[in-house]
């Protein structure tokens, strides 16, 4: 056996297993939640009698309503996001103000400040200005503090393209904002999947600042997960189900997405 058969051997062998490590926690989940608590107290490992579908409509009804207040608030936030990003994204690439490079380097670094500092000062803003207890008191601080990435992968991007593409459009009597809308940003598109990708897997999964910000009546999915643990006993089983049925929105958002995912991180790196 030669060396780089050797090493191809090993590194698909060191891969296969760190895929099987990857989805040993979901294959447990799986497996769990189909037994009552019954099962899982006398008989952890054991295979359950029969599969307890009954777990999944009793998480259901309980998920349900949270899960579309999540996707409700991800959308929005995926779209303020987007929109914000791409368009700081290209005045910090096309234009030239005072302190540009400066205000650039600031909001770098916001991105190295812990989101947990950030807690206290943000719950005091929206206190003041009475957004507690709304969906606007997620919306907005989550899209504050996502649409950094974004401008950071778009105004690579903008820098890279060709001036002359922006040229002849004004020549032709384009606007700003048509400069923008279609020809900056139709070639960001890449990117943009990139950013919804990340910040709805981000958003969707948060649950401190919604514990702290919603009431019960508005609670996302996150928030109604813990209170399956907290309904006055343990159900492994029925937790274990709303789990899955919760985790159905991310799967379809990185299976659907993945591709796009990759092509807009590729497109937002560095250019030589």
């Amino acid at each position: 056996m030669t060396t780089a058969t050797w090493l191809k051997w090993t590194g698909g062998t060191l891969l296969t297993i760190l895929l099987i490590l990857t989805l040993v926690p979901f294959i447990l989940l799986v497996f769990f939640s189909f037994k009552t608590q019954i099962e899982v107290l006398i008989d952890f490992w054991g295979m359950p009698e029969k599969l307890h579908f009954e777990n999944y409509s009793a998480a259901w009804d309980v998920v349900r309503n949270s899960i579309s207040h999540s996707l409700l608030v991800c959308f929005a936030t995926v779209l303020g996001a987007g929109l914000l990003g791409s368009l700081s994204g290209y005045v910090f690439a096309r234009h030239q103000f005072p302190l540009k490079n400066l205000l650039y380097l600031l909001l770098i670094g916001v991105m190295m400040i812990p989101s947990l500092l950030t807690i206290v000062p943000l719950y005091a803003i929206i206190s003041k200005i009475g957004i507690t207890g709304s969906y606007w008191g997620l919306i907005l601080p989550y899209i504050s503090g996502t649409q950094l990435l974004g401008i950071l992968l778009c105004r690579t991007l903008f820098e890279s393209l060709p001036e002359e593409l922006f040229e002849a459009a004004r020549m032709d009597g384009g606007s700003e904002f048509y400069l923008y809308s279609r020809i900056a940003l139709p070639l960001c598109i890449p990117i943009l999947v990139t950013i919804g990708i990340v910040t709805f897997l981000a958003v969707y999964s948060d649950y401190l600042w919604p514990f702290i910000v919603l009431d019960q009546d508005h609670q996302t999915f996150t928030m109604a997960a813990v209170s399956l643990n907290r309904s006055g006993r343990s159900d492994v089983g029925l937790s274990f189900a709303g789990y899955i049925i919760g985790s159905v929105p991310t799967i379809l958002v990185i299976v659907f997405g993945m591709k796009y995912y990759i092509e807009g991180m590729v497109s937002g790196a560095v250019k030589s």
